[in-house]
């Protein structure tokens, strides 16, 4: 069968052309000859007997044809048969015959005659009438003369010759062109139809030969002409001689190639002569034109086996251009006109993927080798416009789930993301649209991804599908959306409303027509969250609103369910309410100054919108005002949407006048001599004042509001008196108030007493006097220190920008006040363990419990950890619950928290009784403290102080500076913005369900800035950070010189030592925050990264980096980030670090520029890390970070193999010579706590290294055979030493860790070894059989661990026993098999392997019904390779060699007890 016969992928445009015209011609002959016959009858009725058109002639050629049946016209009408065509033919040969010897030439010369002329010889290519008068024939038409003459035999030859002869004659000339009814006919592809599918070619190989002649003498369109019917005409036993002229010709004649290709794909083909093809076509796709692409994309893939599938689907993958630029460049010579060049882009894009669609449904290999073939580019820039199409096809077949697993993959990697996605869309929108359904799927699949990386890739997808397509598609999109939000998931729920706030924001023409379907989504309302709700009503807003023409059908409903809600006694209810009426003043009150090209609102607002927004916002005062909570939220929405200046002029007056007044009359107090000192029993002053207390002033009445509130008898939000007054509101009215007052006259002059006022407080002496006091004080002064820090931070959020230095010193002192504050807490809160602390954010569901988590001191956990002895208990967990196992999850930052919060609450004395007290981690009460704005960062660039305390610096100290704990307590809170805000690379997971509110809140402000927004301003903080870094380092450095050179000397774990070292990793934290935004990934963000890395650059080159390259910037940025590896203070900033430093070497095309991150991950595992006790540290989190730092060493080495050699052989077995406290010399990171960390690192990064020796081909060099084969043999080498590691360490998860990546081994081996083998066998035999041989005692060590996971019963083990026998049956089956091929069977040993335990005692349950099976569980064990060098000749030496084994080796447990 040939290679398509039943795969015909795509037609030449050309070739179908000229058929058409054929067709044509046939339809009017039809028409044609009903009208002649109405003419023949009407004239047998009138009499007449005669036709003028008959063809007159008294040659043998007319005479037997006429005797025959056939009339002859003369080219005005068709020929006629009087009887079918067979018994015509059946005539003509009995009249051939009867004249003797010379009838055939007779009959040719006069058959020449006949064609001379041209009209002739056209009507004699067309079909034939059949007489009225013949009921027997087989139709009204039958075939043309030359058709009919062609199935005579015995003038089949010479007619042939003749009219292949005629071919020469068409060479395009005005002279041999013949018209029909104005038309030009294509004579040379009506001639050689007439030769396709006759019944019998009478002598083929001289008509083949013909055929061929005539290419070589013919015009081009000719040529074209004969090739194409060669497959219809010539016999099968022709086609390697037509197919070897025909390769001929393609290397002469490039502008064949698209009809050779055609022909060639209906030939039975030799599969070197295909290669050879087939490689010639790869080479010249760069240069053919577009529209000839999809033939020589169908041959290719028609061409291919299972075997060369990869191979040539990479080729055409790696030189197939499917861009715009591919276009103007083939099209554009000849061309002119630009929409016919998009059109024809579109044509051949479209009828190309056509091609690959059918190849990929008939034939399943070529499907699997596209998939392996997008797999296999691991660089970003390396992908193609190509891949994501062919992805979308294969998504249309049964590989859906392989395809969607593929696209998470390529995304986590980093290689798909939204600025891969935008140029496509771009230029290929229309043929996008042809696969919108598997576009539409995989953005809904992508969406409900627990990564937030994956399911941004999808949110990116829905942006563009809406963007680029027509409304029937639009709605579509919107409705699927509608559909994510009713999920009840949120984290699908949030990605929708943020998708489709996006839509409403940047095209809102195009979002208006689906008001209705995103206004359905008011039914899902009790099952979304503040935040959520907060979004939804923004784009209701927006589409009502700002799109007054097409919006007006929502907007009575809109206020119905505001007023609705805002009447509800149900705080969840009337917060819904607050949130959509401030949304919806946003709107009506939008300033001229927002206002956008998308937005219909008029600039100037009416007298009737004007009162319609003063009545929703006096609405809203009135139904909240008598709840604190909804109040406080109506302030804090209503103040962001003023500071974002969304609010036109008078309606911001009008807030002044009525909303802000009420702050100074509920919350200030003037100073008096005569004021009160004592409010409910607890004592009151004025705390904290900045001013000149004896020039008078005012105070803020904090402590008697609390005290007052306290004395209430209603709960919280059924507080009655007044809401306005409640504390919990003071916070968020001074916000707002400083809001309107920056927005009306820029500056905050008029208010800036309040930064500098004390608060009425207790005195600092009852906080030292906490705990003899009764929970009403404990509660009431809790709650002051709450109120208090929030009102300190909304101090900075005010006055952080201003430039005045006496305002900045003032704000660096309300940020010591917050620190001194917090340290208090965390006395006070240990006494009082079941307090909850009042709310200071206001957008959540529920009311919020804080998660008291609580840690003790090193010498606690000493005593606690000490017995541990005597662990040999398999399957028994040692972590302590809650402990280990719940630290695992946590990131470096958080860990890092708990760290300086047990510091900060320490006391100064240092007492014993502290130190063992249960200490409260300050972190967990962070949703309790108001949100710190983006602008207060601004404070970092004053500097800070971090040095030890010498006379020197006391003298200095009284400069403008941070301390240390305002450094960790401003870098702690960006670390937690930017992890929040800038999505990373990585596959951080999110959960299916309902996000408890503590770990969403406070990033409200910061949400309303985009990431890019978030980055730009991060990014100008750069110079700070680098100095606070560096002061950090700078501490570290002068620690180390005072204790000349020791990294861990005195004072290295001190309290100022923790602060600095926690600052240090902080600053770290956020540059790897900054630098690691994929957001950097898109191109029109690479200013913005090369603004960042030459502030890195600056601080060690002085000249102007300007002049510097992308990549030079990145190479000196980390030659500036590893000078701080000397300085280094403790593993978790070490580990932090290296990640800085690999996520700077992956914005570099260099890959030599990782080289530097080995010696620093060496330097970092031969270094003895000590804890805050002075011990070496160990358990779970300093495993976790040990595993990157030994990842990194061996990852990043130039050859892996090398590094992990070198650890299993030095390392290790200085390791094996300690006691059980002891550690490696070369690596003192290595312990018995830490080993099992080492050896799955070891096992993982060997099963990496031999993925990457490349798979043999068949045309590589011999050299680069016995290269790979060198390193399957260190490989095997290793995996040989880290079996027999098993028996000294036989944990249980070091077991595990075996089996596990064993299998993996072997798996492995099979796939990509066995080849090489194969091929290595027949030259380096012996080579090859040592290689097995090694490779013998591993695969015999995991049968006994399969056999010891049984008999201990250990699930978790026994889970991987089947896949892992598996595997080792079919390495088995795999050597005899190659040994087979090679004629060495007898070189096979086969015999019964006992079942042993790790020590190799025999199992006895099992000895005595041990079953023959040959090379079953046994692995290689049954294969006994020989010494000598066998040869494939001489078989007898082969029997001998084998028997001299067998003898050597009677007992096939003898190698495996000596290897240990």
């Amino acid at each position: 069968m040939s290679v398509g016969d039943n795969l015909c992928l795509c037609v030449d445009n050309k070739v179908l052309r000229k058929r058409m015209v054929l067709d044509k011609s046939s339809h009017s002959m039809k028409r044609k000859h009903s009208d002649n016959t109405k003419e023949q009858k009407a004239k047998r009725k009138k009499g007449s007997t005669g036709d003028d058109d008959d063809y007159v002639s008294k040659s043998l050629f007319n005479e037997s044809c006429k005797r025959s049946g056939l009339v002859l016209k003369n080219g005005k009408n068709y020929n006629r048969l009087n009887a079918d065509q067979a018994v015509i033919q059946r005539n003509l040969r009995k009249e051939i015959k009867s004249k003797g010897g010379n009838g055939v030439e007779q009959f040719m010369e006069g058959f020449q005659e006949y064609i001379e002329e041209p009209k002739r010889f056209h009507k004699s290519l067309l079909p034939c009438v059949t007489s009225p008068d013949c009921d027997s024939a087989r139709g009204g038409l039958q075939g043309s003369v030359i058709k009919v003459l062609l199935g005579i035999d015995i003038v089949q030859s010479s007619l042939m010759n003749v009219l292949l002869e005629k071919l020469p004659e068409f060479t395009g000339d005005e002279d041999s062109v013949i018209l029909e009814q104005g038309q030009k006919v294509n004579v040379p592809h009506l001639l050689l139809s007439q030769f396709q599918w006759l019944d019998h070619i009478v002598n083929s190989k001289e008509v083949t030969e013909k055929l061929l002649e005539m290419i070589g003498i013919t015009c081009e369109d000719v040529q074209r002409e004969v090739i194409s019917c060669l497959p219809d005409i010539v016999q099968d036993s022709e086609h390697i001689q037509v197919a070897t002229v025909l390769r001929d010709v393609l290397k002469e004649n490039q502008s064949l190639t698209v009809t050779i290709l055609d022909a060639m794909s209906n030939l039975i083909l030799t599969p070197g002569l295909l290669s050879e093809i087939r490689d010639s076509v790869l080479q010249s796709l760069a240069s053919v034109d577009l529209e000839d692409l999809p033939v020589l994309v169908k041959f290719l893939l028609q061409s291919v086996n299972s075997q060369d599938a990869v191979e040539v689907v990479s080729e055409l993958r790696a030189n197939l251009e499917f861009d715009a630029s591919t276009a103007k460049k083939t099209s554009g010579g000849k061309r002119k006109g630009s929409s016919g060049d998009v059109s024809t882009l579109e044509d051949c894009e479209t009828l190309m993927l056509e091609t690959i669609k059918s190849a990929v449904r008939f034939q399943r290999y070529v499907g699997d080798a596209m998939i392996k073939a997008i797999e296999s580019v691991k660089q970003a820039s390396d992908h193609k416009v190509i891949d994501l199409f062919i992805l979308l096809i294969l998504h249309g077949t049964p590989r859906k789930k392989a395809v969607e697993s593929l696209f998470r993959n390529k995304i986590r990697a980093g290689c798909f993301t939204e600025a891969y996605l935008k140029p496509i869309y771009k230029v290929h929108s229309q043929v996008l649209k042809t696969y919108f359904p598997s576009l539409l799927s995989l953005s809904e699949v992508l969406l409900r991804s627990p990564e937030l990386s994956v399911s941004y890739f999808g949110a990116a997808l829905y942006k563009q599908n809406f963007i680029t397509f027509d409304a029937y598609h639009q709605q579509e999109i919107v409705g699927n959306l509608v559909a994510h939000i009713g999920s009840g998931i949120e984290g699908e729920i949030d990605a929708s409303l943020d998708i489709l706030a996006y839509l409403v924001n940047n095209h809102l023409r195009k979002m208006a027509p689906f008001a209705i379907i995103v206004k359905s989504v008011l039914d899902y309302l009790d099952n979304l969250s503040v935040c959520q709700i907060r979004k939804l009503y923004f784009m209701l807003s927006a589409l009502a609103f700002k799109n007054p023409q097409e919006g007006g059908l929502i907007q009575d409903d809109l206020h119905i369910v505001i007023r609705k809600q805002l009447s509800n006694t149900c705080p969840k209810y009337k917060r819904m309410g607050v949130i959509g009426a401030v949304m919806i003043v946003s709107c009506i009150a939008q300033s001229s100054t927002d206002s956008t090209e998308n937005s219909c609102t008029p600039d100037e607002m009416s007298d009737d919108l004007y009162k319609q927004v003063i009545s929703l916002l006096t609405l809203v005062k009135t139904s909240s005002c008598k709840s604190p909570e909804a109040y406080a939220l109506f302030m804090d929405e209503l103040s962001t949407v003023i500071g974002q200046g969304k609010i036109q002029q008078k309606v911001e007056n009008w807030i002044s006048e009525n909303l802000t007044m009420d702050f100074q009359f509920s919350f200030v107090i003037d100073i008096e001599d005569d004021m009160p000192t004592e409010s409910g029993n607890i004592s009151i002053s004025c705390q904290h004042g900045l001013d000149d207390a004896s020039e008078g002033g005012i105070a803020i009445n904090l402590l008697p509001l609390i005290v007052k509130k306290s004395g209430a008898r209603t709960a919280l939000t059924a507080y009655t008196e007044s809401g306005i007054t409640d504390p919990l509101c003071m916070a968020p009215s001074v916000r707002l108030l400083r809001m309107v007052e920056e927005r009306q006259h820029g500056t905050l002059e008029n208010i800036d007493a309040l930064l500098g006022c004390p608060l009425l407080l207790t005195k600092e002496e009852v906080f030292e006097k906490f705990e003899p006091l009764s929970n009403r004080e404990k509660d009431i002064i809790l709650s002051s220190l709450f109120y208090s820090i929030n009102w300190f931070i909304e101090m900075i959020n005010g006055f952080s920008g201003q430039s005045d230095p006496e305002i900045k010193e003032k704000v660096i002192t309300r940020l010591k006040n917050i620190t001194h504050f917090q340290k208090i807490l965390v006395e006070c809160l240990a006494a009082s363990p079941n307090y909850k602390p009042p709310l200071a954010n206001f957008d959540l569901d529920e009311s919020l419990t804080p998660v008291v988590s609580t840690s003790t001191s090193n010498k606690g956990d000493s005593k606690k950890v000490k017995p541990k002895k005597g662990r040999k208990i398999v399957g028994k967990k040692v972590d302590k619950p809650g402990s280990d196992s719940d630290d695992n999850s946590r990131d470096s930052s958080q860990l890092n928290t708990t760290a300086v919060s047990t510091q900060v609450g320490a006391t100064q004395n240092g007492s014993t009784e502290l130190k063992e007290k249960s200490q409260v981690n300050i972190s967990a009460y962070k949703p309790f403290f108001r949100e710190l704005d983006i602008s207060v960062f601004a404070i970092l660039n004053t500097g800070s102080k971090a040095a030890l305390n010498t006379d020197k610096n006391t003298e200095e100290s009284k400069e403008l500076s941070l301390e240390m704990p305002q450094v960790y307590f401003l870098m702690e809170d960006l670390c937690r913005k930017l992890e929040h805000s800038l999505l990373v690379s990585a596959s951080k997971r999110k959960t299916f369900f309902k996000v408890k509110g503590e770990k969403k809140v406070g990033f409200s402000n910061l949400d309303r800035f985009s990431p890019l927004q978030v980055a730009t301003n991060i990014v100008k903080l750069l110079p700070a950070l680098c100095d606070h870094l560096e002061s950090a380092s700078g501490f570290f450095q002068t620690l180390i010189s005072d204790n000349d050179g020791v990294l861990d000397g005195p004072g290295s774990h001190s309290t100022e030592a923790v602060m600095a070292a926690s600052c240090f990793q902080q600053i770290l934290q956020a540059l790897l925050s900054i630098f690691s935004w994929n957001g950097f990934q898109m191109v029109e963000n690479r200013s913005l990264l090369k603004e960042a890395l030459s502030v890195l650059v600056k601080r060690i080159k002085s000249s102007d980096t300007s002049q510097l390259s992308y990549q030079d910037l990145v190479v000196h940025s980390v030659k500036y980030m590893s000078k701080f590896s000397s300085t280094i203070p403790d593993i978790t900033t070490a580990v932090t670090l290296l990640k800085v430093l690999t996520t700077l070497c992956e914005k570099s095309d260099n890959k030599q520029l990782t080289s530097c991150l080995v010696p620093l991950s060496e330097e970092f595992l031969k270094r003895e890390w000590l804890g805050q006790d002075g011990q070496r540290e160990k358990g779970s989190k300093f495993n976790e970070q040990l595993q990157i730092i030994v990842k990194s060493f061996i990852i990043y080495s130039e050859d892996p193999l090398d590094a992990i050699e070198t650890i299993a052989t030095k390392a290790i077995p200085e390791l094996l010579e300690t006691d059980k406290n002891g550690c490696s010399a070369s690596y003192p990171t290595m312990s018995r706590s830490s080993y099992s960390v080492y050896y799955r690192v070891l096992y993982s990064e060997l099963i990496e290294a031999v993925k990457s020796i490349p798979p043999t081909k068949q045309t590589d060099h011999l050299d680069a055979w016995m290269e790979r084969f060198l390193r399957w043999n260190v490989a095997v080498r290793i995996l040989q030493m880290l079996m027999n590691l098993i028996k000294t360490f036989d944990g249980r998860g070091n077991l595990g860790t075996c089996i596990k990546y064993g299998r993996f081994f072997i798996e492995t081996f099979l796939r990509l070894g066995m080849p090489l083998l194969d091929y290595m066998f027949k030259s380096h035999r012996q080579e090859t059989l040592d290689l097995l041989k090694k490779l013998q005692p591993s695969t015999r060590a995991l049968h006994h661990m399969c056999g010891h996971s049984k008999i201990i019963k250990d699930l978790a083990l026994t889970n991987n026993v089947p896949m892992l026998k598996r595997s080792l049956e079919v390495f088995v089956f795999r050597v005899k098999a190659m040994l087979t091929v090679n004629k060495c069977l007898e070189a096979f040993w086969v015999g019964n392997l006992k079942n042993r335990d790790l020590q190799g005692a025999e199992i006895l349950s099992q000895s005595q019904t041990a079953v023959s099976e040959q090379g079953g569980d046994d692995d290689s064990d049954g294969e006994t390779l020989p010494d000598d060098d066998l040869s494939d000749v001489d078989l007898d030496e082969d029997s001998n060699a084998s028997n001299d084994i067998d003898a050597n080796i009677t007992d096939p447990e003898g190698s495996y007890s000596q290897a240990y």
